[in-house]
């Protein structure tokens, strides 16, 4: 579920860096270098990501309306996915290979035949596979410096962490329960470790 759902999970973040004291036209601009660009279907690219709107996956240009809600920048990451069913890649390789014995008369092909042949399916495969999209919802509050990222997913969090960076040279912490009790109370660790570990070993 997303930002604009009934129900939403969400993972949170500490935005780390020099943030502009600007930062919603810093944002903005980075933003549209970065926005979202339609997997062409005549080549042989299996991944796309970049910035959309929240509010419509196909927008990819930023306004006010669009973009930012003072303290908040929301927009969302979309990431578009080409793959192919590794049982039919097999099977169109295996066909292949055994159509080029026949042709040659061979009962064996060579590596490069192969590499070639596999390389051939693979491609004449991929530009009939559909993109597969997945869309984020984030939002950033400017004023406490957080962002939320509505995933769970560890896959997920780790291509916003990365692509984050990318996007605004910024990196992101995860606001853990730990890293939370940490700040409120930062001499905690500290005193648990100088304690003495007992170890109580009941007799029957």
């Amino acid at each position: 579920m997303g930002l604009f759902s009934g129900s939403a999970s969400y993972t949170r973040y500490r935005v780390t860096g020099d943030v502009p004291a600007a930062v919603k036209p810093f944002a903005l601009e980075k933003l549209q270098w970065h926005v979202f660009h339609e997997i062409d279907p005549g080549t042989l690219t299996d991944k796309s990501t970049g910035w959309v709107s929240a509010e419509n996956m196909s927008l990819t240009k930023f306004d006010d309306m669009h973009f930012a809600k003072d303290p908040y920048m929301v927009f969302a990451l979309r990431i578009d996915t080409r793959r192919i069913p590794p049982i039919a890649l097999k099977a169109a390789i295996l066909r292949e290979e055994l159509k080029h014995r026949e042709q040659a008369g061979r009962e064996r092909l060579s590596k490069k035949e192969k590499n070639d042949i596999r390389e051939e399916q693979l491609q004449r495969l991929l530009k009939k596979v559909l993109p597969l999209p997945a869309v984020f919802d984030v939002c950033w509050n400017t004023t406490a410096g957080e962002v939320l990222f509505f995933s769970t997913s560890k896959k997920a969090n780790e291509e916003f962490v990365a692509f984050f960076y990318r996007s605004f040279d910024l990196k992101l912490k995860a606001l853990t329960p730990a890293v939370l009790a940490a700040a409120l109370r930062p001499e905690t660790e500290e005193t648990l470790e100088k304690q003495p570990q007992f170890l109580t070993i009941h007799h029957g």
